[in-house]
C-alpha cells in the first residue's frame, strides 16, 4: 500500500485547521519518514486550532502518544476522537505544565516547537525538553524567520536571537576540535544569563547534528559516542598522487592547542562583547552628558560670581574715591580744629568717668 505524503494528507484534510508553510510539508516528509511506522511519541508546542495533531495522527499510524501544548485557554475546547491525542493547556516553559506533559509519556521521539516564536521562549523550550528527547530523536524549531524581527526579540545580528542560539549549537557539535579547555556550556553562558535558564554539559554532549532549513532548525539527538569524529579509516593501496601513512589507520584526530589563539581564548563571543561594550559606551555617554550639564551650570555660577565681584570692586573704588574727595575738601579742612576739640572733650569725659 502506497502511503500518502504529508502534502497529500494536508490537501485532503477537512477537520480542524492547521496552518503550515508549504516548504515545511516537504521538509517534514523528508525528516520524519524514518519515524513514520514507529510507535513514537510526539510533542507539539503551539496547537492553535489543533489541525496538525489530527494530521500527525494520520501520518504516524502507529504512534503511541501525540501531545499538544498551548497557552491559549480556548484550546481546552478542542476534542479528538483519537485517544492517542492529548492537549495540555498552559505555558510549556513552566514547571507545572512540564510535569503534566511528562505524565503522558516520559520521553518523546519528535518535538516540534511552533509556539510563541519569541527567542526567549524558543531557547528555553529547547533547554527544558531536549533532555526528554529520546536518543535518535529529532527536535524541530519552526518559524525561525521571526528571530530576525525585533518584535520577537531578534534581529539580523542580534546576539541572543533563537537563530544565534542554534548557530552556537553547531559549534557544540564540534566541541572535540576546539583545542580549548572550555566546556560546551561555556559558549552559552550569555544566553543562560540573558534568559535565566541552564543546560547541563552532559545534555549538550548528546547534540548530534544541527541542520538549518528556511525558517527551521532541526537538532538530532544521539548517544555521546555517536557524536564523536571516531577513528581514521583508510582503504585501498594505490598511492599515485599523495603518499599515505598507513600507520594512521585507526588513529584518532589530534587537536592542536588553541590556548594562544585569540579567537578561541576569548571568554565571551565577539557579538556579545560588542553588545556589552555598546551598552557601556551608552552609559558613559549619558554620564558625560550629565557631567557636561553640571559643568555648564558651574560655569554659569562662576560668571554670576564674577559679575558680583566686579560690582563689589566698583563699590570699593567708589568708596575710596569718595573718602579721598572728602579728606581733600575745604569743609573737611576748615572743621578739622572743631573735630579735634570734640575729640579731646570726649577723651576728658571718658577719663573722668562722666
Amino acid at each position: 500500500m502506497i502511503k500518502q505524503t504529508l502534502e497529500q494528507l494536508y490537501a485532503e484534510h477537512g477537520g480542524k485547521v492547521s496552518d503550515k508553510w508549504s516548504s515545511y510539508l516537504a521538509e517534514y516528509g523528508r525528516l520524519l519518514c524514518g519515524y513514520r511506522d514507529g510507535s513514537i511519541n510526539l510533542l507539539e508546542i503551539g496547537v492553535q486550532n489543533g489541525g496538525s495533531l489530527e494530521i500527525w495522527s494520520k501520518f504516524f499510524p502507529n504512534a503511541q502518544k501525540l501531545v499538544g501544548c498551548d497557552i491559549n485557554p480556548d484550546c481546552s475546547k478542542l476534542a479528538y476522537e483519537d485517544p492517542r491525542v492529548a492537549v495540555v493547556i498552559g505555558d510549556a516553559n513552566s514547571d507545572a505544565v512540564q510535569l503534566i506533559i511528562l505524565q503522558h509519556t516520559p520521553t518523546f521521539d519528535v518535538i516540534i516547537d511552533d509556539g510563541s516564536h519569541c527567542s526567549s521562549d524558543i531557547v528555553k523550550s529547547f533547554a527544558r525538553y531536549f533532555p526528554y528527547l529520546a536518543e535518535g530523536g529529532v527536535f524541530v524549531a519552526e518559524d525561525l524567520h521571526c528571530s530576525y524581527w525585533a518584535e520577537f526579540e531578534g534581529g539580523l545580528f542580534a546576539p541572543f536571537s533563537s537563530i544565534a542560539f542554534f548557530k552556537r549549537l553547531a559549534d557544540i557539535v564540534n566541541h572535540e576540535h576546539w583545542g580549548s579547555e572550555k566546556a560546551r556550556a561555556d559558549i552559552l553562558r550569555g544566553f543562560f544569563l540573558k534568559f535565566d535558564f541552564q543546560i547541563d554539559e552532559d545534555v549538550l554532549a548528546h547534540v548530534h547534528s544541527v541542520e538549518f532549513v528556511n525558517s527551521m532548525c532541526v537538532v538530532r539527538k544521539e548517544a555521546c559516542p555517536n557524536n564523536l569524529l571516531g577513528s581514521r579509516f583508510i582503504s585501498g593501496h594505490d598511492e599515485t598522487v599523495v603518499p599515505v601513512d598507513m600507520a594512521l589507520q585507526s588513529s584518532f584526530s589530534q587537536t592542536p592547542s588553541q590556548l594562544a589563539n585569540e579567537w578561541t581564548a576569548r571568554k565571551t563571543p565577539p557579538d556579545e562583547d560588542v553588545l556589552r561594550l555598546e551598552n557601556e559606551l551608552l552609559t558613559l555617554g549619558k554620564e558625560i552628558i550629565k557631567r557636561e550639564e553640571n559643568t555648564l551650570c558651574l560655569e554659569k555660577d562662576i560668571q554670576h560670581l564674577e559679575k558680583e565681584l566686579a560690582k563689589r570692586d566698583e563699590n570699593i573704588v567708589f568708596l575710596v574715591t569718595s573718602k579721598e574727595a572728602i579728606l581733600n575738601s575745604l569743609s573737611w579742612r576748615l572743621t578739622l580744629p572743631l573735630r579735634f576739640v570734640g575729640h579731646c572733650v570726649k577723651k576728658v569725659l571718658r577719663l573722668s568717668g562722666i
